[in-house]
């Protein structure tokens, strides 16, 4: 038997790993320059915009040497939209996702190493758990908690929550992780076993990404009624995590305080965190600069020098889990047809975008891993920027210019619409750069901007032609939400992509214990998505948040950037809300 105690688990899998370590924190800059690459990535001459990165551009803001933490004050964080849920597993808002892990504990806290190999975790809520002999069984240990309103956290919460997040009526987007976790056996109040169908090596990483809600809050509405149940308000208040909601006012502000049982004596620090629905990025960027907000995510690079020359405020960079991309419903006129879609890639300067609307923050998107994960595909390159073999593909394809100097086949020209959110001028200025470039070479392309709400509804249902948008992936190589062909309904498959072999892989590799055996595969479910074009992967950006230079303790990682915001505080000469 293995048994992982507390950090035990970190070292000895890091060990396992050529003792890789995770992004260590940063020192500030005291000169301009980048931020570090991700490990194992070569080193890039810098871009042009890189003079931007400042003497106040961060990974890590420590406290000061000897300086300890001091209780008060309040951080105001912004939301880009408004909350579906304050029920995990009813929600698909990356919003929404930020309070849900504020508030909700998990096993266990994932270290950010995932471009090493799968990554590591250190205890949360569970104290310490053993692997079975026979690879397929884990053994928990729950520390000895308590929700909100006084109640243990125990062993039948986290079954409870595991019934749920695979439950058919609950219909979890992302069930699919628990397709491997057969059981979990109650011992006592703080022990329990969680059993698989296979020993694979995401088996910490599955039961972690399931997170514990209080059965005798949750409880009361049978999962037949979640999906209509509303908002789950009530319920959300009774919470296990460092902050407990206390109020929400919907499309306008969710109010966040100290939870007073929260395991770990004297967190947070903070008195409250309020996250205030500002619903585009320009509002987002002109509240943080009048100081009405104290922090935000996704600072666009062209804000970034206003951040900097702002004097308040911090910039902190780092290497995201995100990609953009500009998706091709692959069961839609034109896109059905591969190299049409192949033809869109060709003919889309990226390299132009990535310079022009992210300053040097961002690099051209190659492979479907991403190039910071441990099983991106390192030989696959981007396509390059070529119109004249784009106009050969599609005149292979049978389209032919006309008149007007459109492609058109069959007497219908080539012409389609491009759908992204309104408010992210980001997407905007993309969706216009690819409609310039596209004109180029013969193809018409028009441009509608749509509520974020109502083009979420337009992917599920598969009702675009094409569309910009953009993921954060999870640190698990999976790939099953959002390729396979099952996942076309109710999943992120939007594009209606179906490849008989990328299915058989994703089913095969996903489950393989020997992550290095697994390379080779992931590596072919590569080169055919390479090849097949459903998405055009249009670039990797660097993360960018800004956060007012009152708060210390403050590490920003790719996994998420409030992950520590318990742990923020504000010496007292400096505390703004009383």
């Amino acid at each position: 038997m293995k048994t992982f105690k507390l950090a035990t688990a970190l070292s000895v899998l890091l060990a396992l790993a050529s003792c890789g370590k995770s992004e260590p924190p940063a020192a500030p800059a005291t000169k301009p320059q980048a931020a570090p690459d991700a490990p194992g990535q070569p080193k890039k001459p810098e871009p042009p915009g890189a003079e931007i990165r400042g003497e106040t551009t961060f990974a890590f803001k420590p406290a000061p040497p000897g300086a300890k933490p001091e209780r008060g004050d309040t951080a105001v964080l912004a939301l880009l939209g408004d909350i579906d849920s304050f029920n995990p597993f009813v929600s698909s808002s990356a919003d929404a996702a930020e309070i849900h892990d504020l508030i909700f504990p998990r096993l266990m806290t994932e270290q950010p190493n995932y471009y090493l190999h799968p990554p590591s975790f250190e205890p949360q809520i569970a104290e310490s758990w053993t692997f079975g002999d026979d690879g397929r069984s884990i053994r928990f240990k729950l520390r000895e908690c308590s929700w909100s309103d006084g109640r243990a956290i125990t062993s039948e919460d986290v079954r409870f929550s595991w019934q749920a997040a695979k439950h058919p009526d609950v219909a979890w987007v992302s069930a699919s992780i628990v397709d491997f976790i057969t059981d979990i056996e109650i011992h006592d109040p703080r022990e329990f076993t969680v059993r698989y169908a296979e020993s694979y090596p995401y088996q910490l990483m599955d039961i972690n990404d399931v997170q514990v809600l209080p059965k005798h809050a949750f409880g009361q509405v049978p999962f037949e009624k979640w999906q209509t149940h509303g908002r789950w308000e009530e319920q959300a208040k009774v919470c296990g995590g460092p902050w407990q909601l206390q109020s929400y006012t919907p499309n306008q502000e969710v109010t966040l305080v100290r939870n007073p049982k929260y395991w770990e004596d004297g967190k947070p620090y903070l008195e409250k965190a309020i996250f205030r629905v500002l619903g585009d990025m320009r509002t987002q960027i002109n509240t943080l600069l009048a100081k009405d907000l104290d922090a935000m995510r996704g600072v666009t690079p062209q804000e970034a020098r206003r951040v900097l020359n702002a004097g308040h405020l911090n910039l902190f960079t780092y290497v995201s889990r995100a990609y953009g991309y500009a998706g091709w419903n692959c069961k839609e006129w034109p896109f059905d047809d591969a190299r049409v879609r192949r033809a869109m890639t060709l003919a889309i300067d990226r390299e132009n975008i990535v310079e022009s609307i992210f300053y040097g923050y961002a690099q051209v998107a190659g492979p479907a891993i991403i190039s910071s994960m441990w099983a991106s595909h390192k030989k696959i390159r981007p396509l390059p920027y070529d119109p004249e073999q784009a106009r050969k593909l599609l005149e292979e394809a049978g389209w032919t210019k006309g008149a007007d100097d459109i492609y058109e086949k069959d007497g219908k020209p080539l012409r389609f619409t491009m759908i992204t959110n309104a408010g992210n001028d980001v997407r905007r200025q993309m969706c216009e750069y690819i409609q310039s470039d596209l004109k180029k070479i013969g193809v018409a392309m028009d441009i509608r901007l749509i509520d974020f709400n109502q083009m979420s509804t337009q992917l599920k249902k598969h009702q675009f032609q094409a569309y910009v948008g953009g993921w954060f992936v999870a640190t698990k190589v999976d790939n099953k939400p959002i390729w396979h062909s099952t996942a076309a309904e109710g999943r992120f498959n939007y594009v209606n992509y179906a490849d008989p072999r990328v299915d058989e892989i994703i089913d095969t590799a996903r489950v393989m214990s020997d992550f290095q055996k697994a390379k080779p595969l992931w590596d072919e479910f590569q080169e055919i998505l390479d090849r097949d074009q459903p998405y055009t992967m249009l670039y990797e950006p660097r993360g960018l948040v800004a956060v007012d230079a009152r708060f210390v303790n403050v590490n920003v990682t790719s996994l998420r950037y409030t992950d520590n915001l318990h742990e923020w505080w504000v010496p007292k000469e400096k505390q703004r809300y009383k």
